[in-house]
């Protein structure tokens, strides 16, 4: 009883000093400290929801100080981020971060492949994160987000060249019943029959049904839609009923929230990716793996390379991304 009475004083001072906050914000909504003010009601918002509800997790189940990794074994893993698939003839937005040349595409499985490189699948990937396996020393995970036409018509024979395996990230509301006559220069989206042609490839997983817009407004800022938690009971439901029903998920433009973890961890999601830069170790928090951006020009080699160098003197090596 002490114990539960003083989560109920702390939430109620947090709730207090929120809408005191708050008030300050709307009064003052020109004010550059209003948004100082709103960006510390999140804050607060936060730390009470989590006293208030017992049952979320912030952090890993693995016990980081005590878990060791076996010698010989992968100390980290990259997750590559690919989105968009055009032969360099048709990429007239160089400056594009979501685009790859389908040359520079090719380079980069090429180089896994010679440099003896294994892709895994997100169920490894995640049985790694919470120390139930090791992986091998040159272990990687490929990923594409929002589910273009020409991850499947482009990406996937060279995927399927190499042997390797990827995971792709569907759009749900985007998945086309029947494929389109594919036109490198149009933006298409996959379809149902070519998703089940290229499982020997891909596994299908999250990006939300509906949710990879923005126009939820905190503090002032416009934000993807996904972060009003109101909206993903029934974007989940959806996005089941296509038949991606998984527990994997990549946030759309990356954005989550303490909230937003928990309302899909209720929904049975167990890892989930963002776009922040870096590379996957065992006790990460599952529901927070960063990626590495790989596009035009990306000199893959070197960037995966700061992993071993980072391993070695065991740091991390942050990766700046558009």
């Amino acid at each position: 009883m002490k114990y539960w009475k003083k989560i109920t004083l702390a939430v109620l001072a947090m709730l207090i000093c929120s809408m005191t906050l708050y008030a300050y914000a709307v009064t003052h909504p020109s004010n550059a400290m209003s948004h100082k003010a709103c960006t510390s009601w999140d804050i607060v918002k936060r730390k009470a929801f989590q006293l208030s509800h017992s049952d979320f997790s912030s952090q890993s189940a693995l016990d980081r100080s005590t878990f060791k990794v076996e010698q010989g074994t992968a100390t980290e893993v990259p997750v590559l981020m690919y989105h968009y698939i055009e032969p360099k003839l048709n990429n007239h937005e160089a400056s594009n971060k979501s685009i790859i040349n389908l040359e520079d595409f090719e380079q980069n499985m090429k180089y896994l492949h010679e440099a003896g490189y294994t892709t895994i699948t997100l169920d490894q990937l995640e049985q790694y994160v919470n120390g139930k396996i090791s992986l091998p020393l040159k272990s990687i995970v490929i990923t594409f987000d929002d589910g273009y036409q020409n991850n499947y018509t482009l990406a996937y024979p060279v995927l399927q060249k190499y042997n390797f395996h990827a995971s792709l990230f569907v759009i749900g509301s985007k998945i086309q019943d029947k494929p389109s006559v594919f036109e490198p220069a149009i933006n298409s989206f996959i379809s149902k029959p070519e998703m089940q042609a290229a499982t020997d490839v891909f596994e299908f997983n999250s990006h939300t049904y509906n949710l990879h817009h923005k126009g939820f407004m905190r503090c002032g800022n416009s934000v993807p839609v996904g972060l009003d938690t109101s909206l993903l009971d029934d974007d989940i439901q959806q996005m089941k009923e296509t038949g991606i029903d998984t527990p994997y998920l990549a946030y759309p433009f990356g954005y989550t929230s303490t909230q937003m973890i928990y309302k899909l961890q209720q929904h049975g999601y167990r890892m989930a990716f963002t776009v922040k830069s870096g590379f996957v170790h065992p006790g990460d928090h599952p529901m927070k793996l960063p990626r590495l951006t790989v596009t035009t020009g990306t000199d893959l080699a070197a960037l995966l390379q700061s992993a071993e160098w980072s391993a070695c003197i065991g740091e991390r090596r942050v990766n700046t991304r558009h």
